[in-house]
């Protein structure tokens, strides 16, 4: 009986170890795919309407997620400003100065990083004003459960005095939200298919 009980236990706790295991597969696979509909939001866009939304007194939340780049008032600032990665270690986005740093947002000009055009959202098709611009969001995945998503839009140089804007989707566990489950990064040159 005690050598038939330690078999028995042993295959519940496989069971169990099986069973975990599933679970972070599917959710790691369930958080790929909403950042792949994410980043195609964006690859569906002129290069002109891909950016981050700045309010004038952006960055506070508003229905649990901010309404800009989260500023120090957010719940989602700590996560979303310590991912240095993401926005390639540049300085953070500063509400007194939008046109400084990396950042691609509202205020962009043609002249701050040649040859990558001015900010214009009305290019942003009606189909993706839910998802682009947004710095953080919830977005519902494939089984419906909506999953955080932190998008960095920034301008990164190609080593030839010349930007391309890049993209970087990060989707969070919906469960323990310091967790990433999923990172996926694009670079969008203004002069393809020029």
């Amino acid at each position: 009986m005690v050598v038939l009980n330690i078999g028995i236990l042993a295959l519940v706790a496989t069971f169990q170890a099986g069973a975990l295991a599933l679970s972070r597969s599917a959710a790691t696979s369930n958080g790929t795919a909403v950042a792949d509909k994410v980043m195609e939001v964006y690859r569906s866009m002129p290069n002109a309407a891909i950016y981050l939304k700045n309010p004038a007194s952006g960055g506070s939340d508003s229905g649990g997620y901010p309404n800009g780049i989260p500023n120090s008032t957010s719940i989602w600032y700590s996560a979303y400003q310590s991912d240095t990665t993401s926005y390639n270690g540049g300085a953070y986005f500063d509400y007194a100065a939008p046109t400084a740093g990396p950042w691609i947002t509202t205020s962009t000009t043609g002249a701050n990083f040649p040859p990558i055009p001015a900010t214009n959202a009305s290019l942003v098709p009606t189909s993706a004003t839910a998802l682009a611009g947004n710095a953080v969001q919830g977005v519902t995945g494939p089984q419906g459960q909506t999953y955080p998503v932190l998008t960095y839009i920034t301008a990164v140089t190609t080593g030839s005095s010349r930007y391309v804007k890049q993209v970087v989707v990060v989707v969070r566990d919906p469960r323990n939200t310091t967790r990433t489950l999923a990172r996926e990064s694009s670079l969008f040159d203004p002069t393809a298919g020029a």
